[in-house]
């Protein structure tokens, strides 16, 4: 009995010994011949320093520290989930780099995640791995900081999403109080899939990004029951849909498959009305 176990014993060590677990390195590197891209752990300041410039404004109170791949296997994972759900090619048409991040604040408040001209930085919290957190605030953050810079190019769909906000809605006055408000319900009945999303319309815009990609049975069923969550997912679904001529198959493909054409409904007789806004708050993933 002992040799039958000894000899068990010695095949699962011989058959482990024998698999090809892949680092989080290679990860990183498989992910960024796959998409091509970076995927980086330092500062973006050091290659995008314009970006934090008082010039440029948006970012000159974003700090991040930095971590290392071998504490994010849980963030990559997210993000090699979120990216690939995008047509093959897209996502290095909008971004060079994805830098994963020890911490990211903004105006002093935790974020988890940002922006800039050609790239995007998430968070990724050591104490959280084993936790399922670092993984899914990649898997939504990927998809909520890239979207910011669909909005930020698709002059029409910032118009027409104003329209389809309430007279008395009112954007947050800063990144911190946007960051750190209290999370309430979400007011589906106005239009909202979350309470953060209320504080900016990029928020907004960011938060449909998530749940297009990564809940879209959710917003289904959503848009299915609200109208003004059906307009705004008819204004998003354009917004990718014509960014990139070469890429509108790829994503009427993919709102056709996961059943978010059939519940999108086009705003009719939109009054464009400007609200004021601070285009410069920056996205949060909440958990």
């Amino acid at each position: 009995m002992k040799i039958k176990a000894f000899i068990i014993f010695t095949l699962l060590l011989f058959i482990y010994g024998c698999l090809d677990i892949e680092s989080e390195i290679e990860q990183a590197n498989r992910l960024a011949k796959t998409y091509h891209l970076n995927i980086k752990t330092d500062n973006p300041k050091q290659s995008y320093s314009k970006d934090f410039t008082e010039e440029e404004g948006s970012l000159a109170n974003v700090e991040v520290t930095i971590t290392s791949l071998d504490s994010a296997p849980e963030t990559l994972d997210g993000i090699e989930s979120a990216l690939r759900v995008y047509p093959e090619g897209f996502i290095s048409e909008v971004i060079d780099t994805i830098y994963i991040a020890g911490s990211i604040t903004i105006e002093g408040a935790a974020a988890g995640g940002t922006y800039g001209s050609r790239w995007i930085a998430l968070s990724n919290v050591a104490q959280w791995n084993g936790t399922k957190a670092n993984y899914e605030n990649a898997h939504r953050g990927v998809h909520h900081e890239l979207s910011s810079l669909i909005f930020n190019n698709s002059p029409f769909s910032v118009m027409t999403w104003q329209s389809l906000l309430s007279r008395d809605w009112k954007p947050a006055k800063s990144n911190f109080e946007a960051l750190t408000k209290d999370e309430l319900a979400p007011d589906y009945s106005a239009g909202f899939l979350s309470d953060y999303g209320k504080t900016s319309m990029g928020n907004d815009f960011n938060t449909y990004a998530e749940f297009a990609f990564a809940e879209p049975e959710k917003l289904r069923e959503l848009a299915a029951t609200y109208p003004v969550i059906a307009n705004k997912l008819s204004v998003f679904i354009t917004a990718y849909t014509q960014i990139f001529p070469e890429y509108q198959q790829g994503f009427e493909e993919y709102f056709t498959n996961t059943g978010l054409s059939d519940v999108a409904i086009k705003p009719d007789n939109v009054e464009i009305t400007i609200h004021s806004d601070f285009s410069n708050i920056k996205p949060q993933i909440i958990h």
